[in-house]
């Protein structure tokens, strides 16, 4: 092989691999462009119906919680529910596959009743990885469950203080002032999930009683019951 042929060979190669690698980098970075979120909201708003669960997907994916968040408050049910979906994918997966294992693993105890250990895996997961926000507002749940109000209140507001937009913290929190008598403070919490939410009818259902428990009663200062209301 004589040498002209040789250089050729090598600056093919190297054109080669610059090609390539701007071409990963344009894939990697550019599905993490504000351009292709926006297409992705565009997608979800607009496409059929395999294309909206792609476009959900691919934003829990990628970071794109605003889209989610926008296209939550869509009046059209399939919108608001892919997006919905695709925000708590997004919420659960934020800290980590190991993270988001042993979450799993206090979820599922938590669905098996077994409240004592599902709180043992949280304090862990909480204690390992403090801003996991979602690991938060799954301990709250499971405070309120064993009774603990003001300590799933302060897990709610601690959810909150990372990820004001968690609606089901606001949900949760709103639970817990009722339980609490504070049935403003429950007003409050339910009119914040709603404004990210607005399509929640159970929210919704829970607030309208609230406010008419507030008129009928505006001095009210013992505990309803959360099951009257929810």
């Amino acid at each position: 092989m004589n040498k002209a042929l040789l250089l050729l060979l090598i600056r093919w190669a190297c054109v080669l691999v610059v090609s390539f690698t701007t071409a990963f980098l344009l894939m990697h970075f550019g599905r993490r462009t504000v351009w292709y979120k926006s297409r992705l909201y565009h997608q979800l708003l607009s496409g059929d119906a395999d294309q909206r669960l792609h476009a959900a997907s691919v934003l829990a994916q990628v970071g794109g919680e605003q889209q989610l968040l926008e296209a939550l408050k869509s009046d059209e049910a399939e919108v608001h529910e892919m997006a919905r979906r695709g925000l708590e994918h997004l919420w659960f997966h934020a800290s980590g596959q190991e993270a988001c294992d042993t979450l799993e693993a206090a979820c599922q105890a938590a669905e098996a009743e077994d409240f004592k250990e599902a709180l043992r895996v949280l304090d862990r997961l909480t204690s390992k990885y403090p801003k996991y926000a979602e690991a938060w507002n799954r301990r709250a749940a499971v405070l309120w469950q064993l009774g603990q109000y003001r300590k799933a209140l302060t897990d709610c507001e601690r959810t909150l203080s990372l990820n004001p937009n968690h609606y089901g913290a606001w949900q949760g929190l709103g639970v817990c002032h009722l339980q609490l008598g504070d049935v403003a403070g429950a007003c409050r919490s339910l009119r914040a999930a709603l404004k990210i939410a607005p399509h929640d009818d159970a929210t919704r259902r829970s607030l309208e009683k609230c406010e008419e428990l507030l008129r009928t009663y505006p001095s009210i200062s013992k505990p309803a019951k959360p099951t009257d209301l929810l």
